[in-house]
């Protein structure tokens, strides 16, 4: 009868505990999902927006780089007041006076220029668009990276969660022992050291309460940072640690995966053909550059007196001859650089399968431990249970309950431990293959 009288009490002190929790933990409105804090955070963190300026700044900087290959059209008006020395144009005659003027010019002119052969800027636009899919690229790996912070704090957030109810249940479980001692020591069956050590168990649990919710107030933080949420509002998540059904890949197909998907692989392959386009370049400085110009305009003296149509066309080749080694400095540093995507690239693709294949491995070992952890507080709630028994008849001092509660407290703790372990492993394996927008619990 009293073990049952003691159980009704645990059942009632933890439904207390439920009713009385903080407003952090049961508040009013829809649950925050971890899809809708992904989409908000890629909507307002500045971060992305960062690099979404930078795909703005690329595109311009490849228009301008189009600019020089398309026509140019222009404008132009002036009016001066001159003199002139006619020896200066070759003009040298008996009665010629040594300066002229002043006297008055004015020219009104439209000016046309189209360049037909210039591969050096050619090749310098094909680099400024490989740019702008390197830009692209990076941020599409700024959401990603978004997306995996989000999704690892609100993970730490629900394990924070699931910490302090553990840690309430673990205090009303010490206060009821506490009262049990007591008890058993005005039954006669027990001493002040029972109901000592009772109190010292009951000190720790509501130390560890206390560390509890100062994590679950740091993880919080940290979630609302990261999901550009306001930092006073209150946090209702709509989520729970639990294993998940999804099936893990293999190692090939999960390493496929991040061929296709890893934003950072796509970045450098346009950083390496961005190289490329600007060793060319470099290279065909030294080729002629071909441009068509003309132009027309009016000539006088001033806007309204002697005006003339006067006209200029033609044609003009360009062909460097010696630059001061400028040309071959350009050379070395563009072939320089391509040297250097080449071997990031290379560095980067070893990265990206031992990022594969770690994650594998740690998804499956937290599984393992999860399943270790389950079982170990399984055990631990059962010896708790035949030890509070033996000390409620009166057959062992509640130094084996005390021993018990401990046990079940840590078994408690390493449980939601693995349980967040492993799903932030998972969290890791969407990362490393290019998929963390698209992750669910």
């Amino acid at each position: 009868m009293r073990v049952e009288h003691l159980r009704s009490r645990i059942g009632a002190a933890l439904i207390a505990a439920a009713l009385l929790a903080p407003p952090a933990m049961a508040q009013e409105g829809a649950p925050l999902t971890l899809p809708a804090l992904v989409k908000r955070a890629l909507e307002l963190s500045p971060p992305q927006r960062i690099a979404e300026a930078s795909v703005g700044l690329a595109e311009s900087q490849r228009n301008n780089a189009r600019a020089g290959l398309l026509p140019q059209l222009g404008a132009a008006v002036s009016q001066t007041r001159q003199t002139t020395n006619p020896a200066t144009l070759g003009f040298e005659f008996p009665g010629l006076p040594s300066l002229i003027g002043p006297y008055s010019v004015f020219d009104a002119r439209l000016k046309l220029s189209q360049a037909v052969l210039d591969f050096a800027q050619s090749s310098e636009l094909a680099g400024a668009g490989f740019a702008v899919e390197a830009a692209r690229a990076q941020a599409e790996q700024s959401r990603e990276q978004i997306a995996a912070q989000v999704a690892l704090s609100y993970i730490q957030v629900l394990a924070g969660e699931q910490a302090v109810e553990a840690a309430r249940a673990d205090l009303v479980l010490a206060e009821d022992l506490l009262a049990l001692a007591r008890d058993q020591r005005e039954a006669g069956v027990a001493s002040g050291v029972d109901v000592a050590r009772a109190q010292t168990a009951l000190a720790q649990d509501r130390y560890a309460l206390s560390e509890a919710e100062t994590a679950i107030a740091r993880s919080r933080l940290q979630l609302q940072r990261a999901a550009v949420l306001p930092m006073d509002a209150p946090l209702q998540l709509g989520g729970h640690l639990q294993v998940s059904d999804a099936a893990v890949p293999g190692a090939e197909q999960a390493l496929e995966e991040a061929k296709s998907h890893r934003a950072e692989l796509a970045a450098i392959d346009a950083a390496l053909k961005q190289a490329d386009a600007e060793l060319h370049a470099a290279q065909r400085r030294r080729w002629p550059k071909l441009a068509l110009f003309a132009d027309y305009g009016q000539s006088s003296k001033t806007p309204v007196r002697g005006e003339e149509d006067t006209y200029r066309y033609g044609a003009s080749l360009e062909l460097p001859i010696y630059s001061g080694g400028a040309l071959r400095a350009g050379e070395d540093a563009a072939r320089l650089k391509l040297e250097q995507q080449r071997e990031r690239a290379e560095d980067l693709r070893q990265q990206v399968e031992q990022d594969v294949r770690l994650a594998l491995a740690t998804v499956q070992n937290t599984a393992e431990q999860v399943k270790a952890a389950t079982a170990t507080r399984e055990l631990a709630s059962r010896e708790l249970e035949l030890a509070r028994d033996r000390f409620l008849n009166g057959v062992a001092n509640n130094v084996d309950v005390v021993s018990a509660q401990a046990s079940l407290a840590r078994a408690r703790s390493q449980y939601i431990g693995a349980l967040a372990a492993y799903q932030q492993a998972r969290v890791n394996l969407a990362a490393a293959q290019g998929r963390s927008q698209s992750f669910e619990l």
